[in-house]
């Protein structure tokens, strides 16, 4: 990996490079009138070459100033002479140019040097004639086109050193690491350089696959704040629309048991509406024949268990019964009951006693609904109770009429089925969403930069 050049004292951006020369010339002293041509000939052509008597600033160190100038051209240009050949500051030029793996283009200005000491670096490239005897025009344009050669890859080499030398330069900060366009520009740049001249350094290798994992992690963490972000976004939705669907659900019962109330309470007033309150109290004291428990043959019974029978036809979800309240004995006791009709088994015997609860004491007074559902031995029930009034407008008894406690639960549960139902489909379409918003606001790069693996030369 190429030894970074400490970085210049005047820069102060992490994006700021130093300044990039077409060329480095390297020569010895004793050509420098031809170097003073040759940097003549590249300005008239808008080409700026790195010279030692032109970009080494007063006060600066030397050998700094030539690692950045040589770091910061695209190619290397050598003037071969028996001078430069011989020069120990030529040859450590030419070893750090090799170390940036730079494009090297020799120029022969003086031949009669040994072969042995030219740097293999040199020698192994193509050489351009510049001597005294040759056409320096003719050369110079082949000069040119060299340089023309493939420049795009020489400048992204150039460049893409420039920064990676700028990173190890301040400690791998991440700050100096490549990110977005840059990125991809670098990252295709290394995959179609491997096998082109000059090829990459370890420094831009280390320096591009740090920048990818730079990136990939950043991305990582933003999906991870995306994501922590719908999240939240949709288990808060999520708990609103709960909140908002068990309000609805408990509103919707509300609803559902008031309906259900009415419709009772209409039930219980028309089977009410039919019974007569003397005739009611009479019958609830009639002597019983002996060897009878029930008055079979008493006028007022067989009407009275006749209009329960209507009442149920009316109302099939409805079994009337009707009771006294003995309060002395705080006992209640049955009159008349449609199951003596319709199922002998479940019905209770004329002036029986039976197991009162409140809600069925309050229905001797009142309106009374039992809405806990309670079980006797063949099913589980909900009952609502009124009082049955004599003409003077006294409590003489109690009108009970029971309902299947599935009248009412399966209300119930439909209405809960619904709202379970609502709840998932919104649940569904915030997760949805919130997922396609999340594509939506991500940036087309982001998925490409996540998904690409680290290229290696």
């Amino acid at each position: 990996m190429v030894q970074p050049s400490p970085r210049r004292s005047g820069s102060t951006s992490p994006f700021d490079p130093l300044k990039s020369n077409d060329v480095f010339i390297s020569y010895s002293r004793k050509d420098k009138a031809f170097v003073e041509t040759l940097d003549a000939a590249f300005r008239k052509v808008d080409r700026d070459p790195w010279v030692d008597w032109d970009d080494i600033r007063k006060g600066e160190d030397w050998w700094r100033s030539i690692q950045r100038g040589i770091e910061a051209a695209e190619t290397f240009l050598f003037v071969v002479s028996p001078d430069s050949v011989a020069s120990e500051v030529c040859r450590d030029e030419i070893e750090y140019a090799t170390q940036c793996n730079k494009r090297f283009l020799p120029l022969v200005r003086r031949e009669g040097f040994d072969m042995q000491q030219v740097h293999s670096s040199i020698s192994r490239h193509n050489w351009l004639f510049f001597r005294e005897a040759d056409d320096f025009k003719a050369a110079f344009e082949e000069l040119l086109k060299a340089l023309d050669t493939d420049l795009e890859h020489v400048r992204g080499h150039t460049r893409l050193l420039v920064r990676s030398l700028e990173w190890l330069n301040q400690g791998r900060d991440s700050s100096y690491l490549l990110r977005g366009s840059d990125l991809q520009d670098g990252q295709q740049w290394l995959t179609l350089g491997i096998n082109k001249d000059p090829s990459p350094t370890d420094s831009h290798v280390a320096y591009i696959n740090a920048s990818l994992d730079a990136e990939t992690a950043m991305l990582r963490a933003r999906q991870r704040a995306k994501w922590i972000v719908v999240l939240t976004t949709v288990l808060a939705n999520l708990a609103f629309v709960a909140g908002g669907l068990s309000w609805l659900y408990f509103r919707m019962l509300d609803i559902a048991r008031e309906q259900v109330k009415d419709s009772m309470e209409d039930a219980l007033a028309g089977a009410i509406e039919g019974i007569d309150g003397d005739d009611f109290a009479e019958l609830a004291g009639v002597e019983l024949p002996p060897g009878q428990d029930e008055p079979f043959d008493h006028p007022l019974y067989q009407d009275h268990q006749n209009w329960l029978l209507t009442v149920n036809e009316l109302v099939p979800l409805a079994e009337p019964a009707t009771y006294i309240w003995d309060a002395k004995a705080d006992e209640v006791f049955s009159i008349g009951d449609v199951y003596r009709i319709t199922d002998s088994e479940r019905a209770h015997g004329f002036r029986e006693s039976k197991p009162s609860h409140p809600e069925m004491l309050d229905g001797f007074e009142e309106v009374s609904i039992e809405w806990d559902p309670y079980e006797d031995d063949f099913r589980t029930l909900v009952a609502i109770y009124g009082p049955i009034q004599n003409s003077a407008g006294e409590s003489v008894g109690m009108m009970e009429l029971e309902y299947d406690a599935t009248y009412v639960t399966e209300v119930a549960g439909e209405i809960g089925v619904a709202i379970g139902v609502a709840c998932i489909i919104a649940f569904i379409w915030l997760v949805i969403s919130s997922w396609l918003i999340l594509r939506a606001t991500q940036p087309p790069h982001e998925t490409a930069a996540r998904d690409r693996p680290p290229q290696n030369p």
